[in-house]
């Protein structure tokens, strides 16, 4: 059957996104060499032929001068020069795209169906011109029709998501992308979905490309003096060679990017520096900060042009690829007052919203809006939602089957073409054909400025690398990432980067439901007894009033800290409640008042809190309440950068204004003893020493353990500026063991079961094993397989295990993942994990996460399923998994319970919660939601 199918393409400046609806109902992308974005990118190679997509973008390493990264960025040029030759009309660039996108739906369907292709609202006439031009070009059918991207968002979130939108009400879009961000308030008019844009506007130079360039100004501080030769050649390229770098640089730092969107940190490789620097999530947020409030105001500011408060809307709709960032829905919330809706692909609501107008129209029986004539409305003009025929020419037959229910001849070339002495070959569509021009990298000669990332128009004068912003820090992670305190104008947000109790892993746990392997348990870890579903939600009011302030709740053991603060005042309250109970054991409405909150954590004396860095003052606020009653124990006010360790009966400070270590009491908060840093010019590294049981019990998104046993081993190891190492005991402050030149500050170090384990960076990279007793029985337990493999993200993978990922950095696609026996210096096993990032342990068995997949892979170095979903860890064998990634605002996940190698427990949905701010046991969830907490069993 041919009737029925509906094409919606959304023609992204970044990526183009297409989806095919079936005659049954069934949405699915369509896929362009296995993905559902295709890369809106354009290559003229030396033949005349225009390459797109991912083949576009490799072919451009080779010459960059020749690759358009963004044509929809020229829709107001009318050529756009590429190579040494004469400019290429931005309608054919465009062309280019559509042509792979019908190429492929006729290879899915058989037939080119009726499609409705997107453009921005705020498009005037010129524009729509433009891409009614390249659809011309491209082949496609006169029956063609535009939409607005808003209505179109509009459509999914009424249709799809089924959210309540009545007739009258209005949504508003948020549609942050890779090149520009488009912002539009569009009403429901009436019956049958009709929809007018009320008010619309943006900023074209705000989109994922804006936010890499803050990222790369941040690194760039830090990279200038600690490298300056490698700097130099990234902001100053001179050879083609160095150009290349300049670009895999920057891919390197999109990578990472959108890797914090899931995880606390990622690694990003520096081409010419031998070890690649960590990003953090909270420097991400720090660099993003000013250009993301650009984009609230500008969000404020189109509300209010359609006579419309926030509070009057009936929703706020985030769509496109760069809405993935935390800080966006956050931001958005906090300062218009609007739990945002955000999904975890949000590329493709807007295409999808297109095929449903699509299917409409086809069917004489629906009932449509007036589809009336915008050719004169300017920018920011309200427009009535109904498709917009396309007018083309229509003599010549279609390169396409047509849809056999209506079929449609194609438009003759428009006598408006480019001339003939561009003499270019037809666009090619590597998917469709197979083919791909090799075209070697000295074959042709090099002339024109190559394509620059980060510019309006890929050509010309590169993006200059901005002033640097934020004095660089260590953080307390154990692979020591360095990185920037959040911006100060930034609200709250759930953290745990310096705050380390033992064990941390800094790394976000992600996994997903795959087929069922083999696998082998650990009697001591059986499945858990998970319930059919979830059981009856037990609400819990908060301590102080819940807005739109810092909230978060953590779990030790069967008692749980439910703490928030009011956003007005700054005033934080904690509730204590055992997660078995349904009332309270006691609330404390006054635990402290500073300017933002960022974390408690959870002790065996009871709870400490932890306020963000005032920068104005350069300090943070430490409380800590007691577990029986919930009175203050002990607070201190800590330098703005210092790190805080709980071990053994200490909270150990690292002053870094003093350059010292402090033992505090636990219980009291007095000073116990007191050492200063090793010399050395960079402040030292710190990581506390681990067990096995330390790493298998519940462990929070970022790793760290909920439950640990703070006396089971209370040393750490301090690495010093001078490369020193220094075993200390927690407790009394005394060096057990010192040895010098072990590693530099920012190598990647391990101290677990007995011994440290060291990422050695200088000359090929390679793993060493000391004792922890006396930092001696050094053994070279591994070493990278080539010269140019690098070793990331060191971490124990069972009681006598370490494991790492080899390759050249973030996003290679060659990447494993090793595992290596400690005590016999033997590789267990080395696994393809391409792209692999973040490695999460447990029990023997690794998960590791990309940033298009997350696979566990077995003791035996056996991959046993994949999938995108988030999960954490219960114990050795059990994970809590989440169908949506962890986020800080209401995104109704379905969970499930699973024990390795078995199949997982449904348990149903989990409405209301914000899922960043929950914490477990093994029986027990608890998150906070929009107005309270609220606790919910999954197992007995």
């Amino acid at each position: 059957m041919t009737d029925g199918f509906v094409l919606g393409v959304d023609l992204g400046t970044s990526h183009t996104v297409a989806m095919l609806r079936r005659p049954d109902g069934r949405t699915r992308p369509l896929l362009f060499d296995g993905r559902p974005l295709l890369p809106s990118a354009v290559y003229l190679d030396p033949g005349g032929r225009l390459h797109v997509g991912v083949d576009a973008l490799r072919l451009g390493q080779a010459d960059p001068a020749r690759l358009e990264p963004h044509p929809k960025r020229h829709v107001d040029d009318e050529t756009v020069l590429l190579g040494d030759g004469a400019g290429v009309p931005t309608a054919d660039l465009l062309a280019a795209l559509l042509e792979a996108v019908a190429r492929e739906a006729v290879a899915t369907a058989g037939f080119l169906p009726p499609a409705t292709v997107t453009y921005p609202a705020s498009w005037g006439a010129p524009r729509r011109a433009v891409l009614t031009e390249a659809l011309s070009r491209a082949g496609w059918p006169a029956e063609t029709a535009l939409l607005t991207e808003p209505v179109a968002a509009a459509r999914y979130f009424a249709e799809v998501l089924r959210r309540p939108l009545p007739i009258g009400s209005s949504l508003a879009v948020f549609d942050f992308g890779g090149g520009t961000l488009d912002v539009a308030v569009v009403r429901h008019d009436g019956p049958g979905a009709a929809f007018s844009v009320t008010a619309s506007g943006g900023i074209d130079d705000l989109g994922g490309l804006d936010l890499d360039a803050a990222l790369v100004d941040h690194l760039g501080k830090s990279l200038a003096g600690s490298e300056p030769a490698a700097w130099q050649a990234l902001t100053e390229p001179v050879t083609l060679a160095q150009w290349r770098a300049r670009r895999q640089f920057w891919e390197d730092v999109r990578g990472a990017k959108e890797m914090l969107s899931r995880s606390s940190f990622a690694p990003v490789p520096v081409p010419g520096v031998e070890q690649a620097i960590h990003l953090t999530r909270d420097e991400l947020e720090a660099a993003s900060n000013p250009l993301v409030r650009r984009g609230v105001a500008e969000a404020g500011a189109v509300i209010a042009a359609a006579g419309l408060k926030p509070a009057d809307l009936a929703g706020l709709f985030l769509v496109g690829g760069s809405s993935r960032v935390p800080l966006v829905a956050r931001l958005l919330h906090s300062e218009l007052g609007i739990a945002p809706t955000v999904l975890e692909q949000p590329e493709l609501p807007v295409a999808e919203g297109a095929t449903l107008s699509a299917a409409r129209s086809s069917n004489p029986d629906a009932t449509t809006a007036a589809s009336p004539d915008l050719s004169d409305a300017p920018d920011h003009t309200a427009a009535a939602d109904g498709p917009l025929t396309a007018t083309m020419a229509s003599t010549t037959p279609t390169p396409f089957p047509a849809a056999p229910p209506v079929p449609a001849p194609v438009p003759a070339p428009p006598a408006a073409g480019p001339p003939d002495d561009r003499n270019y070959a037809e666009p090619v569509d590597p998917w469709a054909t197979g083919e791909a021009a090799s075209i070697a990298a000295g074959e042709h000669a090099y002339s024109g400025s190559p394509s620059v990332p980060g510019t309006p128009s890929g050509r010309g004068t590169p993006t200059p690398f901005g002033p640097p912003s934020n004095e660089s820090w260590l953080a307390s992670n154990e692979t020591s990432p360095p990185g920037g305190p959040a911006a100060p104008a930034a609200k709250p947000r759930r953290g745990r980067r310096r705050w380390i109790a033992v064990g941390a892993a800094a790394v976000v746990l992600v996994l997903a439901a795959g087929a069922t392997a083999a696998w082998t348990l650990w009697p001591r870890n059986p499945s858990l007894d998970y319930l059919a579903q979830l059981g009856e939600p037990v609400d819990i009011a908060s301590a102080v009033p819940m807005n739109s302030g810092w909230k978060d709740a953590v779990v030790r053991g069967n008692r749980a800290y439910l703490g928030n603060a009011d956003y007005e005042t700054g005033k934080a309250g904690v509730v204590a409640i055992d997660t078995d109970a349904t009332k309270p054991a006691w609330t404390n409405s006054d635990a402290g008042t500073a300017k933002g909150w960022e974390t408690m954590i959870a002790l065996p004396v009871g709870v400490a809190l932890i306020s963000q860095d005032d920068y104005q003052t350069s300090t943070r606020y430490l409380v800590v309440l007691s577990a029986d009653k919930g009175e203050k124990l002990w607070d201190r006010t800590l330098g703005g950068d210092d790190e805080v360790w709980f071990t053994g009966e200490r909270a150990v400070v690292d002053d870094r204004a003093n350059k010292r270590l402090l033992g505090l009491d636990i219980a009291t908060g007095a000073e116990k003893w007191s050492q200063d840093d090793p010399a050395g010019t960079s402040a030292p590294a710190l990581a506390s020493a681990s067990t096995p049981a330390d790493l298998s019990g519940p462990a929070g998104p970022t790793g760290r353990p909920l439950n640990p046993d703070l006396d089971d081993d209370p040393r750490f190891v301090q690495i010093g500026g001078d490369r020193s190492a220094r075993v200390i005991d927690g407790n009394t402050g005394e060096i057990k063991a010192t040895r010098p030149n072990v590693a530099g500050t920012n190598d990647e170090i391990v101290a677990h079961n007995g011994r440290l384990i060291v990422r050695e960076s200088e000359g090929a990279h390679r793993l060493v094993a000391y004792g922890l007793d006396k930092l001696d029985g050094v053994d070279i337990i591994y070493t990278a397989s080539s010269s140019d493999a690098r070793l990331f993200q060191l971490t124990p993978c069972g009681d006598d295990r370490v494991c790492a990922i080899e390759g050249t950095g973030a996003g290679d696609e060659n990447a494993q993942v090793i595992s290596v026996n400690v005590t016999d210096g033997k590789l267990v096993w080395k696994t393809a994990a391409p792209d692999a990032g973040v490695l999460v342990p447990v029990g023997e068995a690794v998960i590791a996460s990309y940033s298009s997949a997350t696979r566990l892979i077995d003791a035996n170095g056996k991959e046993v399923w994949a999938g995108t979903r988030a999960a954490v860890r219960l114990d050795r064998t059990n994970v809590l998994e989440f169908s949506k990634p962890l986020a800080g605002y209401d995104t109704e996940p379905a969970l499930a319970g699973r024990h390795l190698g078995d199949d997982p427990a449904q348990l149903g949905a989990l409405p209301d919660a914000y899922t960043e701010t929950c914490s477990w046991n093994t029986t027990r969830l608890v998150c906070a939601t929009e107005k309270d907490f609220v606790i919910r069993q999954f197992a007995k």
